[in-house]
């Protein structure tokens, strides 16, 4: 993780510096180099170089058949960005989930230092197909492969995100030095202010009982404790989470690169479906763009068709399955995946119903303030909940269980 020491923080400044004058003074080439050196650099404190050098050769290789993909027609193009999108899923699964296939773990010869590490793989993964579909939809046209290289390499994304595009990101880049991009280095410092507030401040305070419920034993009964706890888990992988994204974004702004928000008050949604919309809104674009929306529009060609309903709630099953895989290589990220998929669903028959309708078409302004205060605690309970599924797993999760219903 960046940022998480003294020696961190002085190297990605000095970076920082040497950029904004780069920027200022130098042609493009030499940002591309100056960029591409920096990043390249920094996330070699993080991760090894044989990872390294995985990630660069392939997103050169991603290049070539988006550059390929542009050059071609249609149909040709279709069939090259398939084979390539199923190429990079499946060296993802292969590297994420390597014991189907025999292996312990994946990496090139028997050393250590040649091991693929996991970090930031699964949003480079994102980054990938999200790049190889806009070239097919010809949202752009690949020119330089520098560009991209360092579009993946970025590393205040690198690790856990923004989902940026390819093509937003080469814009941002693009433009020239001026008033715009100077403008963005004041919120960019207070953005890192706020995520370094976030997660260095306030989760400390409560982390201990985040991570487990144990501590909380002592001064309550084991249900009261675990409901404690996992509500204070709540708080924690949110805060966690979205203070990483203010980091990466305030550090993105003072790069001159404004990239997508990734949530805007997700505890605070009256319902399931509207939290998707605020909880790690890239991450529920591409769900919705590049997994829910192709379900949908593959089973309305079947007999299917006429129960929309219907083929929302498959739709939501097979989203959410993906979702809960993408996430760990353990049974629980299924589960958790699946209770929400279960919920959407349970929510999508709600808003479809008469009762639904007639309450919240009422011009009564108490029973809409009504309806938003419960819709906001239900859901704040139901993701909160989901959340036993994503921290616990194996044992811990079934004494998790017993403890509740008191079998323990």
């Amino acid at each position: 993780m960046f940022f998480s020491s003294g020696a961190e923080v002085i190297f990605i400044i000095s970076f920082l510096i040497i950029q904004l004058i780069v920027r200022r003074y130098l042609t493009k080439n030499t940002q591309r180099a100056t960029l591409f050196i920096g990043n390249i650099l920094l996330l070699s404190t993080i991760i090894n170089y044989t990872s390294l050098t995985i990630h660069t050769s392939l997103s050169f290789l991603v290049f070539l058949a988006m550059y390929w993909i542009s050059k071609t027609n249609h149909i040709k193009g279709t069939i090259i960005a398939t084979g390539s999108i199923l190429v990079v899923i499946g060296l993802f699964i292969l590297r994420n989930y390597p014991k189907p296939f025999g292996f312990d773990t994946f990496q090139i010869g028997s050393s250590p230092d040649m091991i693929i590490q996991r970090l930031g793989i699964s949003y480079i993964l994102f980054r990938n197909i999200q790049s190889i579909v806009d070239t097919l939809k010809g949202k752009f046209k690949p020119s330089n492969p520098i560009d991209y290289i360092n579009f993946i390499l970025f590393f205040p994304n690198f690790l856990a995100g923004p989902i940026d595009t390819f093509s937003n990101f080469k814009r941002q880049f693009e433009r020239k030095e001026g008033k715009i991009k100077r403008a963005l280095i004041w919120p960019g410092i207070g953005r890192i202010t706020l995520g370094f507030a976030k997660k260095y401040l306030l989760i400390p305070m409560f982390s201990i009982y985040a991570l487990s419920y144990e501590p909380l034993m002592e001064y309550m009964p084991p249900q009261a404790a675990i409901l404690l706890s996992i509500t204070c888990f709540s708080a924690y992988i949110y805060l966690d989470f979205s203070g990483y994204s203010d980091i990466a974004i305030g550090t993105g702004y003072i790069m001159g690169i404004r990239t997508p928000e990734n949530f805007n008050s997700p505890y605070l949604s009256a319902n399931i479906a509207t939290f998707w919309k605020n909880w790690h809104m890239t991450f529920s674009k591409f769900l919705r763009d590049l997994i829910f929306i192709p379900i949908i529009k593959l089973l309305n060609k079947t007999g299917l068709k006429s129960s929309r309903t219907l083929v929302t709630i498959i739709g939501y099953l097979l989203t959410f399955f993906i979702c809960g895989i993408w996430h760990g290589d353990t049974v629980n990220f299924v589960y958790w995946g699946l209770w929400h998929a279960f919920g959407l669903s349970i929510y999508k028959l709600w808003s479809s119903s008469r009762l639904h309708n007639k309450l919240h078409n009422s011009n009564s302004r108490i029973r809409k303030n009504t309806l938003t205060i419960s819709g906001v605690t239900l859901t704040f309970l139901f993701v909160s909940f989901g959340w036993l599924f994503f921290h616990y797993s194996g044992e811990g999760l079934t004494t998790v269980f017993n403890l509740l219903i008191g079998l323990k």
